[in-house]
């Protein structure tokens, strides 16, 4: 299972790398917050869009993080560059507590919910939620 979704997030990290920029027009870089909500007594793998703000970027580099094993409740605030045309966000839990419920969310700079979703863990313990946000 982690394996497919490591296969997502490199899909979605290629995909969002895509420029939506207008020749010379000059706006702000984009601030976005993940955040995950469930039970804390299990341990979540976490991955995201990092913080990218050169505009000359291509791909996430290797030195970025972007992957971490975190306890709910956790937040990160990025920011990314104008021409990264959206945000990619993803949990996963294994060998947790069959039944248990977790919430993971895209929130904008103002802390409006951009994109939310809901997983239960299954009858193993297993379970995850991948959410993209692109900008219109």
């Amino acid at each position: 299972m982690r394996v497919n979704i490591l296969a997502l997030f490199i899909l979605l990290a290629t995909t969002l790398l895509i420029s939506c920029s207008k020749g010379g027009e000059s706006s702000p870089n984009y601030t976005y917050t993940y955040k995950l909500a469930g039970p804390a007594a299990t341990v979540v793998q976490v991955q995201y869009t990092p913080t990218m703000t050169d505009p000359n970027m291509t791909e996430v580099p290797d030195d970025l993080e972007y992957e971490e094993q975190v306890t709910p409740p956790w937040e990160k605030t990025v920011t990314l560059h104008k021409n990264i045309a959206g945000a990619g966000f993803s949990a996963s839990v294994s060998n947790g507590v069959p039944g248990a419920k977790y919430t993971i969310s895209i929130l904008s700079k103002d802390g409006n919910v951009l994109k939310t979703g809901d997983f239960t863990l299954d009858e193993y313990g297993d379970g995850a939620l991948l959410l993209n946000y692109y900008r219109n």
